[in-house]
């Protein structure tokens, strides 16, 4: 029987980080001891789990998520240009989050939507056939509308 209740508890870790990270945008180590004290499983075993995919995160992410496909057919027509201009634009690298907290660069395996390639995500819309030139227009209009955003909101305070 005990058996069959760790099994079960082996089955939700994942489902149950990718609900808490779906929720607070990543994975606070104090949702983590809740779920290992749900699950009744050590902490280590929760961790070790979510160290191991990609897909979680330990920090909260940038306002801005920008996602990069590298897939087969991205990659070919010029993914890595795309990823390495916005690295450049950015300042960072793939997984981080800039110093300012508007973006968060990303790189994934494949989005699913090959005849658009490459393609990046930006907040969950898509934009399809980039080039380093589009990717970093995208970016500027993004900055541009914080900045403004930002502006504004000083004048109000004034």
């Amino acid at each position: 029987m005990a058996g069959n209740s760790f099994s079960k508890a082996r089955e939700s870790i994942i489902p149950l980080l990718q609900a808490a990270q779906s929720e607070f945008g990543f994975l606070p180590n104090e949702v983590m001891e809740a779920i290992a004290r749900f699950l009744r499983v050590p902490p280590a075993q929760i961790q070790g789990v979510a160290s191991f995919y990609s897909q979680f995160r330990y920090e909260a992410p940038g306002k801005h998520r920008v996602t990069v496909c590298r897939g087969t057919a991205c990659h070919v027509r010029g993914s890595g240009r795309v990823v390495d201009e916005l690295t450049m634009w950015l300042g960072i690298k793939p997984q981080e989050t800039s110093t300012d907290g508007l973006f968060t660069l990303e790189t994934v395996a494949c989005v699913g939507s090959c005849a658009l390639a490459p393609l990046m995500v930006v907040d969950g819309k898509v934009h399809g056939r980039q080039t380093p030139a589009t990717a970093r227009k995208t970016m500027e209009k993004i900055s541009m509308a914080e900045s403004e955003a930002n502006h504004g909101d000083k004048e109000d305070a004034v």
